[in-house]
C-alpha cells in the first residue's frame, strides 16, 4: 500500500509540475510576440490604429496580440484555480495518508467549476482512506485482542506450575492443577491454530486446490466428528443432505462444516437437535446448520463475524472467537455467501452458498 501511495504521489507532482511549465512557456512566449508585434506597430510611419477610415494592419496585430495575452492570462488563472490549487491539495492529502494520517479527507468544490475526473478521484481518495482507517483499526483490535487471548492462558500456566512446585499441596488440588493447566495448554493450541489458519486465509487471494467434491459427503463425516467430540452433551444431528458436487477447496471449506457444527453442539443444551440441510437450487449449494442455543440479539449478529468477538460470555473458555471470521473468508474466497437468522432465546440458523451443481 505504501508503494502505491508513493507512486500516485510522484504520478500528481509530475502532473503538477508539468502543468506549470507548459503553462509558463505559454504565457511568457504570448508575451514576447506581443511585445514584438507592439514595438514594429509603433516604429511604423503610418497610421497606428486608423488609416484611411479603417483599421490598419499594425492596429489588427496590437489589438489581436492584447487579446491574447488577456486570453492567456485568463487561462492560466482559470486552470490554476480549476486544475492545480486542487491537485496541490491531492498531493497534501497523500502525504498525510501516507504518514499514517487516515483521517483526512478530500471535500468536493463548493464554488466554481470542478472537472468530473477530479470529482472522481477524491470520492475513491476519501473511499481508500476509508477502508485504510477501518484496516487499521481492526489491525489495533487484533493485535490488543490477540495479546490479551494469548497472556491469559500463559499467565494461568504460569501460576499453577508455580503451585505444583509448592511440596505441601494435597495431590487432588495437584490433579486439579495439572487438569487446568492441560486445559490451558490446548486452548493456546487452538489460539495458535486457529490464527495461523485465519492468516493463511486472509494472505489467499485465489484457491490453487480446487476440485469437484461430494459436499454431502464432507457434511456426513464432519457430523461425524462434532458427535465425537461433544459426546458428552449427546446432540441430535438430523441430516437432510441431498447429493451435490462442489469444487471448491476441499480441506477449506470443512473448517467451515466443522466450526458451525462446533458452534452449535457448543450452545445447544443437552441432548439438544441440531439440524443440517444441504439443497441444490438455481446452480447453489444451500447449506443451512440450525441449533436450539440461547440465539443471539441484534447487536451480537452485527459483531458476530468479527475477529476475537464473543457475543455469549459464558462460553469464552470453549472458544476464541476467531472460528466464524475464519468461516466467513473462507466462504467469500469461494465467491459465497454466509447469513445468520438468529433471536434470543429461540437458537440460530446459519445459511452458507455456494456455487454447486447436483451429482
Amino acid at each position: 500500500m505504501s508503494g502505491f501511495v508513493k507512486r500516485l504521489q510522484d504520478s500528481l507532482r509530475t502532473v503538477n509540475l508539468t502543468m506549470l511549465l507548459m503553462l509558463n512557456l505559454f504565457f511568457i512566449v504570448t508575451l514576447i510576440l506581443a511585445v514584438v508585434t507592439v514595438l514594429v506597430v509603433l516604429g511604423a510611419d503610418n497610421g497606428f490604429f486608423i488609416r484611411g477610415g479603417s483599421v490598419s494592419i499594425g492596429g489588427a496585430l496590437v489589438i489581436l496580440y492584447t487579446s491574447c495575452i488577456c486570453m492567456a492570462v485568463s487561462l492560466v488563472i482559470a486552470i490554476r484555480l480549476v486544475l492545480v490549487n486542487p491537485i496541490v491539495k491531492m498531493v497534501q492529502a497523500m502525504n498525510r495518508l501516507a504518514a499514517g494520517d487516515f483521517t483526512v479527507r478530500l471535500q468536493p468544490s463548493t464554488r466554481g467549476y470542478e472537472p468530473t475526473e477530479i470529482r472522481e478521484f477524491k470520492a475513491a481518495f476519501n473511499k481508500a482512506a476509508e477502508e485504510l482507517s477501518g484496516t487499521e483499526l481492526l489491525r489495533k483490535d487484533f493485535v490488543n485482542n490477540f495479546s490479551h487471548e494469548f497472556k491469559t492462558p500463559i499467565v494461568s500456566i504460569n501460576g499453577f506450575a508455580d503451585l505444583l512446585l509448592d511440596d505441601d499441596v494435597p495431590p487432588d488440588e495437584q490433579r486439579e492443577y495439572l487438569q487446568i493447566i492441560r486445559d490451558e495448554s490446548k486452548r493456546l493450541a487452538r489460539l495458535s491454530s486457529g490464527v495461523l489458519l485465519l492468516s493463511r486465509v486472509e494472505a489467499q487471494t485465489i484457491l490453487t486446490d480446487r476440485a469437484d467434491f461430494a459436499l454431502d459427503e464432507q457434511l456426513r463425516q464432519s457430523i461425524l466428528v462434532t458427535q465425537q467430540k461433544w459426546r458428552g452433551k449427546a446432540p441430535d444431528f438430523k441430516a437432510e443432505l441431498s447429493p451435490c458436487l462442489c469444487n471448491g477447496s476441499e480441506a477449506l471449506l470443512k473448517e467451515v462444516w466443522l466450526n458451525l457444527l462446533d458452534n452449535a453442539a457448543k450452545f445447544s443444551p443437552d441432548g439438544g437437535t441440531i439440524g443440517v440441510t444441504l439443497r441444490v437450487a438455481d446452480g447453489q449449494a444451500v447449506v443451512s446448520v440450525t441449533d436450539q442455543g440461547c440465539g443471539m440479539d441484534d447487536e451480537t449478529r452485527r459483531h458476530i463475524f468479527e475477529q476475537f468477538y464473543q457475543g455469549d460470555t459464558s462460553h469464552k473458555t470453549q472458544g476464541n472467537g476467531l472460528g466464524l471470521a475464519m468461516v466467513q473468508k473462507i466462504v467469500a474466497l469461494h465467491g459465497g455467501q454466509i447469513t445468520v437468522d438468529s433471536h434470543p432465546n429461540r437458537g440460530s440458523c446459519f445459511t452458507v452458498r455456494l456455487a454447486a451443481r447436483s451429482a
